[in-house]
């Protein structure tokens, strides 16, 4: 399906998708220090959320997304999906859009969502339990992790919402991920 869906010419377009949530409280993945000290991070306190669902397309990286506060819900997922589906009837190419078996996507209001989007997207369901190397974005989502979410991006806790996802809207505007999702042990 990749090599089909970079075709210059396909008929089709393939996105990922899969919800994620980002905290404020950071999660240390690694990090290089003198042999005996102690890694210190500031935390302002009591932790923020913010629920993201968000879509990649493969191979160009093009990325949508849906967030609120908190967690990951049917209702950004549904917001990504009208996005994907406005966007197959403007190109006039169908989408086929790969997703794992996550709560927000297998639910009653996602299942009629989907299945009323069918002439534009078409779900393409990765087997349960899964590596998670199957699912394109989640190399995206531990890069984000890894690198701005490990250490604080904020200080102040009050901003960080508003900072995650004015960190998402700058991947956005570039209209692709990072250099790494093309590269071949990505693929």
């Amino acid at each position: 399906m990749k090599k089909q869906a970079s075709q210059p010419g396909a008929l089709f377009e393939l996105w990922y998708a899969d919800g994620v949530r980002f905290d404020l409280l950071p999660s240390v993945r690694s990090a290089w220090r003198r042999r005996g000290e102690r890694l210190a991070l500031p935390t302002p306190g009591k932790n923020v959320r913010v629920g993201v669902v968000g879509a990649v397309r493969y191979p160009t990286g093009d990325f949508r997304f849906a967030h609120q506060p908190k967690s990951v819900t049917t209702a950004l997922f549904l917001a990504v999906l009208e996005t994907l589906v406005k966007r197959a009837k403007r190109t006039g190419r169908r989408i086929v859009l790969v997703l794992d078996n996550g709560g927000c996507f297998t639910s009653r209001a996602s299942t009629a969502a989907i299945e009323a989007a069918v002439p534009y997207v078409r779900v393409f369901w990765l087997p349960r339990y899964t590596s998670e190397t199957l699912n394109w974005v989640e190399g995206f989502w531990e890069e984000l992790k890894s690198t701005y979410f490990s250490r604080m991006l904020t200080a102040d806790r009050d901003a960080f919402y508003d900072e995650a996802v004015l960190l998402l809207r700058r991947v956005r505007r570039r209209g692709r991920l990072p250099i790494w999702a093309n590269t071949p042990e990505r693929n």
